[in-house]
């Protein structure tokens, strides 16, 4: 059974992270744009300093002003130790460990610029919002997270501090291990089990927990909960797909799809899905499907299930190297 995205495409998500970055900048400059707690930049001042080559920060500040601004020359940007030559249209290589073995993912800063933008839009994020992250700009799943910035104007808090944010996506680890009840959040991702999920949803009933499925072949998320779902989803549902990502459950044997409710492997393609592992073409692909490995159904609704195994390993089994 297959789950297509609500929300199609749209053509000017395609333009890449600094596309999306001369819009907010070229139509509202002096709008609170990207800050590390000490340095604090309008959108227009991070479009200045990525066109001049040259910031006044350092750490993973100076570091996205440096990427976008190679992105925006038409640079290839590699994160970690990914050194091997990237496939397809692959602008952005990132190195990865899953269960002892290294990985070089190949993706298109585009896909990053528009699952942000589709993220946004599911999230409702406006100017107004403030969003916290914790996470390094080497984890896949920072940059759609800047691009829902950049597509909705919100500002931007690498520091991870909470006490002004509306919203909090935690990828780090640590963060996620050493988070607290912040009530004054509207939204709050944990890259983290079902379990710990349970624990925060009960602590904080005023704020909207977003799960998902956490791959970092799809930039981090693909698929999130959805606002209109009912709270008890969240927890126990990866949500549905982003738009321009199609979801297939599939009998692992045969490659057919399976009914609702049906286990069967998760199969992903579309806008944001990885171009391929570098120095190994084709591996983990059929028919422009990426075999995740992992198991799950669908249930009626669109919402991709995990059991709660699948879940616990899902988030150990990679990480980025020290």
């Amino acid at each position: 059974m297959a789950a297509d995205a609500q929300d199609r495409p749209r053509v000017s998500e395609r333009q890449g992270l600094a596309g999306l970055l001369g819009s907010i900048a070229g139509d509202h400059p002096d709008r609170p744009g990207l800050t590390d707690g000490e340095t604090s930049l309008t959108w227009g001042a991070v479009a200045e300093a990525v066109r001049a080559g040259r910031g006044p920060a350092t750490g993973a500040l100076g570091r996205v002003l440096e990427v976008l601004g190679e992105l925006g020359s038409g640079s290839v940007v590699r994160f970690g130790d990914a050194t091997d030559p990237l496939s397809g249209q692959s602008d952005m290589g990132f190195a990865i460990e899953r269960d002892g073995a290294h990985e070089v993912l190949c993706h298109a800063s585009a896909d990053a610029a528009h699952l942000g933008a589709a993220l946004a839009r599911r999230e409702a994020l406006t100017a107004d919002d403030r969003v916290a992250l914790a996470a390094r700009p080497e984890d896949p799943g920072f940059w759609p997270v800047l691009a829902a910035c950049l597509a909705s104007g919100a500002q931007l808090d690498l520091s991870a501090e909470l006490k002004a944010a509306t919203t909090a996506w935690l990828l780090e680890p640590g963060a996620v291990a050493d988070y607290r009840p912040a009530p004054g959040l509207a939204r709050l991702h944990l890259r983290t089990g079902r379990a710990h999920l349970t624990e925060v949803a009960e602590a904080l009933p005023g704020t909207r927990l977003v799960n998902g499925l956490t791959l970092p072949e799809t930039f981090g998320l693909a698929l999130t909960s959805d606002p209109r779902d009912p709270a008890a989803t969240v927890v126990a549902t990866c949500g549905r797909p982003l738009g321009g990502i199609e979801v297939m459950v599939v009998d692992p044997r045969t490659g057919m799809d399976v009914l609702l409710y049906q286990t069967g492997e998760v199969w992903l393609r579309g806008a944001g899905v990885f171009q391929g592992y570098a120095g190994r073409p084709g591996a983990g692909f059929t028919d422009r499907f990426f075999r995740t490995g992992v198991l799950g159904h669908l249930d009626s609704e669109g919402r991709l299930v995990l059991p709660e195994v699948e879940e616990v390993a899902l988030v150990r089994s990679w990480s980025l190297p020290d």
